[in-house]
């Protein structure tokens, strides 16, 4: 069709940077990357000193400071019935969790009665509750394994988040929320036209996307599905993504917290796909763990080009299905491995492609955006 040839074109510009050209730049993204030299520390010094007096100023004239970019981490985050273990803080619910989605701020909990809670570690707070939706609009069911079920969407980076409510059965409404201010910064019904099915696919800082099938278009081998319903967060109009917003927004090289996927052979050009990684299968062996999916495939770190392939932690153990559950920081993800009966969590790094067993926790535990 010619719209998913013109989304397809999209990827062709998908071509990564050379890797050796990135060394600088991941550097300065890989949080764990320590200052090399005095010499290096203080040329650096001197050139943001500078750029912040050429760059603001107050009203009279008299240079402005401002401090280095904020570090944004997310802590390792789970749920053990209805209990929440957000890092070193663990929070218990009213009853037991379904569905977590970390944010820059939080941790959003939806649990077993519909309700959805919102905490930074200490209190919870409930800030939606999910209604009475009927079979067609629950989750996306079985199908290429990096969907992830749920209903609560969220970026890998910022406050944003979304869901669908229910008020009334069949008929929803978009809620936007922003776990900063813990306020909703949106909240409409949903225009289902005649497709009369919706799940939430996205929300960013200018749009929320919904599927209405069940088998929507993609971008490369099933590795990117495209959400063909969009809603314009400024206006609130909503409807057919005909402008192909999406693929605008997230088939973005050079973006930190994503995977590149291209599965190009032989003298074939290579065409990268960029997805945000959350749900995608991984393959757990004694000695490497990679993405799984249709071959031949090359992953490559969206921020700095570096393969997406890793070291397994000393001693683990083959595992089954595996899937990447979170991002922590630029450099760091998170792998739930199921191994004999429990969930190894296991974190591995772009910047040293090696892995780390983070922790051990029972199968039935809850993990952010997979379940």
């Amino acid at each position: 069709m010619p719209d998913l040839d013109l989304l397809r074109g999209l990827g062709d510009e998908l071509v990564p940077p050379d890797f050796d050209a990135l060394v600088t730049t991941a550097r300065r993204r890989t949080r764990r990357t320590a200052t090399t030299t005095v010499v290096s520390a203080a040329a650096a010094l001197a050139l943001v000193a500078g750029a912040t007096f050429l760059a603001l100023s107050d009203d009279d004239g008299t240079p402005t400071p401002i401090g280095p970019p904020k570090v944004v981490t997310h802590p390792l985050t789970y749920a053990e019935g209805a209990t929440i273990h957000y890092g070193d803080q663990d929070v218990t619910a009213a009853g037991a969790v379904v569905e977590l989605d970390v944010t820059d701020d939080g941790v959003l909990a939806r649990l077993d009665d519909g309700g959805i809670w919102f905490t930074d570690g200490t209190d919870l707070e409930q800030v939606g509750t999910l209604g009475q939706p009927t079979p067609a609009f629950t989750e996306m069911p079985q199908g290429p394994p990096n969907v992830p079920p749920g209903f609560v969407v969220s970026p890998n980076t910022g406050s944003q988040a979304a869901w669908f409510e229910f008020p009334e059965p069949g008929k929803p409404e978009l809620v936007v929320f922003d776990t900063h201010t813990r306020e909703e910064s949106l909240r409409t019904p949903v225009d289902l036209g005649g497709a009369g099915y919706a799940v939430l696919a996205a929300v960013t800082d200018t749009s929320a996307y919904w599927y209405t099938s069940h088998e929507p278009d993609s971008l490369g081998v099933y590795d990117v599905l495209i959400p063909d319903a969009r809603i314009d967060l400024a206006t609130g109009v909503q409807g057919p993504d005909t402008t192909h917003q999406f693929a605008a927004e997230t088939q973005v090289q050079n973006t930190p917290r994503t995977i590149m996927v291209s599965h190009a052979q032989g003298n074939e050009p290579v065409r990268y796909t960029v997805s945000d990684g959350i749900f995608w299968q991984f393959g757990v062996g004694k000695h490497k763990v990679e993405p799984a999916g249709a071959q031949p495939l090359d992953a490559r770190d969206g921020g700095t080009s570096a393969p997406f392939t890793f070291t397994s932690p000393p001693g683990q153990p083959e595992s089954g299905i595996d899937w990447l559950t979170q991002w922590l920081d630029d450099d760091t993800v998170v792998i739930v491995a199921n191994a004999h009966g429990q969930d190894d969590l296991i974190e591995c790094h772009v910047s040293t492609r090696a892995c780390d067993l983070a922790l051990e926790v029972p199968e039935a535990a809850v993990m952010p955006e997979i379940g």
